[in-house]
C-alpha cells in the first residue's frame, strides 16, 4: 500500500487535466477577488486505442498530443494535477468511533482490504479526515478514502512526465467530477454522473460529501455503435447521426419509422440505466431513509439530446445537466467555453484544487 503523496514531488499545480477514451480536456483557474475565473481551457481527440478502461495504454501518444493542446490552448504552467478512472478506481467515505490517529490509520488498511477488488499491498491510497458527525446518537469520524492500482498511476505520472509536465497530485476523476459541479447543494443527496464516451463515473453525494463512487464500464459509446449496427454507417457517421437526432424524441432518421428509433436508442441505453439504477439502490441499501433529491449530468454523453428526460423517465428522478462553468467570474474564455461545458467538469474540478 503506498501513499499516493510518496509518489509525487511538491508544488503548486496550475493546471487540470481529463484524459478520456475519445478526449483529453485541459483547464486552467485562476482566483479573483470575485471568484475563480476560467483562464484557459481545451479539448483534443485522445490517439485512438492509446486510453482503455481507464488505463493509458501508450502515454508517448497521449502526451504528443497533451503537449499541442496546451500549446494551442495557450497553457504555459509546467505543474499538473490529474484524474484517474476505472473500475478499480474507488473513493469511499468510511466511519469510525473517535479512536486515536494510529488506530485510525490501521482500521483503513483492514477497510482497503475489504473494499478493493485488488490486493491492497498493489493500490495507491490517499486518505482525507473530513469531519465528525452524530448519527444513532453516536459520534463517528468521516474519512474518506481514495484508491486506485498503482500500476494505472503510473501510467498517467508517465504520461506527464513525458509531455515534460510536473505531476503535483492525483485525484478520482469521480471527486474531481464533485467538486467542479459547485453549484451542487450543500445539503441533499445528489447523483452526479459524468457520462464519457466508454465509461460512466458515479458519485453520490450527501450533504455536501461523496460518500461513494463507482465506475461502470459503458458509456455512451453504446449509442454510436447501436446507430452503425441498425443504420449500417461506420462509426464517424454514426456519431454525427447521434449529434443530430438525439434519442429520437423529435426527430429521426428517415430510414426508421415513427418511434422504433426511440425504442432503439432506449435499448442502446439500457445498462447504463441499470448499473445507475444499481448504484442507487446501493445507496439507499447503505443509508435508510436518506432521500435522493435528483441526479446532474456531466461529460461528453450529457450532450445527448433528451438524455436528461429520458433518464428522468427511467430513474424517477429530476435530472439536470450540470455547468461547470456556474459560477465562474466573466472572462475571455467562458463564453467560448459555454458550449462544451459539461465536458469540462473533471478538469476544472481538478484545476479548483489548486486555489481552494
Amino acid at each position: 500500500m503506498t501513499a499516493l503523496r510518496n509518489l509525487l514531488p511538491t508544488g503548486g499545480a496550475t493546471v487540470g487535466i481529463d484524459i478520456g477514451t475519445r478526449a483529453i480536456k485541459v483547464a486552467q483557474i485562476r482566483r479573483t477577488g470575485k471568484g475563480p475565473e476560467l483562464q484557459r481551457f481545451g479539448i483534443a481527440s485522445t490517439p485512438r486505442g492509446s486510453v482503455e478502461g481507464g488505463l493509458v495504454l501508450d502515454p508517448q501518444a497521449v502526451a504528443q498530443v497533451l503537449r499541442g493542446l496546451l500549446r494551442t490552448a495557450r497553457i504555459g504552467a509546467r505543474r499538473a494535477i490529474i484524474a484517474v478512472t476505472g473500475q478499480n478506481v474507488l473513493a469511499r467515505v468510511l466511519r469510525f468511533p473517535p479512536i486515536p490517529e494510529d488506530e485510525v490509520k490501521r482500521a483503513i488498511r483492514w477497510e482497503a482490504e475489504r473494499h478493493l477488488p485488488f490486493p491492497v499491498d498493489e493500490a495507491v491510497i490517499d486518505v482525507q479526515t473530513v469531519r465528525q458527525v452524530n448519527r444513532d446518537d453516536q459520534q463517528q469520524l468521516e474519512v474518506l478514502l481514495a484508491a486506485a492500482p498503482e500500476a494505472l498511476v503510473l501510467t498517467y505520472i508517465q504520461t506527464l512526465e513525458n509531455a515534460r509536465l510536473m505531476v503535483d497530485a492525483i485525484e478520482v476523476a469521480a471527486l474531481a467530477m464533485a467538486r467542479g459541479l459547485a453549484q451542487t447543494p450543500v445539503s441533499g443527496t445528489h447523483v452526479l454522473v459524468n457520462l464519457g464516451a466508454s465509461m460512466t463515473d458515479v458519485a453520490v453525494v450527501h450533504d455536501g460529501v461523496p460518500q461513494f463512487t463507482r465506475t461502470i464500464l459503458v458509456g455512451s459509446d453504446a449509442v454510436t455503435q447501436a446507430i452503425s449496427k441498425l443504420l449500417k454507417v461506420d462509426e464517424a457517421a454514426a456519431e454525427e447521426i447521434k449529434l443530430r437526432y438525439g434519442l429520437g424524441w423529435e426527430e429521426w432518421p428517415p430510414e426508421r419509422a415513427e418511434g422504433a428509433y426511440a425504442a432503439e436508442m432506449a435499448e442502446a441505453l439500457s445498462e447504463i440505466v441499470t448499473q445507475v439504477r444499481r448504484s442507487l439502490d446501493f445507496f439507499r441499501a447503505q443509508f435508510s431513509g436518506v432521500t435522493i433529491n435528483d441526479m446532474i449530468l456531466c461529460g461528453g454523453g450529457a450532450l445527448l439530446r433528451h438524455l436528461d428526460r429520458h433518464l428522468t423517465g427511467e430513474l424517477d428522478l429530476p435530472v439536470t445537466i450540470g455547468n461547470p462553468l456556474d459560477g465562474m467570474q466573466p472572462g475571455e474564455q467562458l463564453l467560448a467555453a459555454q458550449a462544451l461545458a459539461p465536458q469540462l467538469a473533471v478538469a476544472t474540478g481538478l484545476a479548483l484544487r489548486t486555489i481552494e
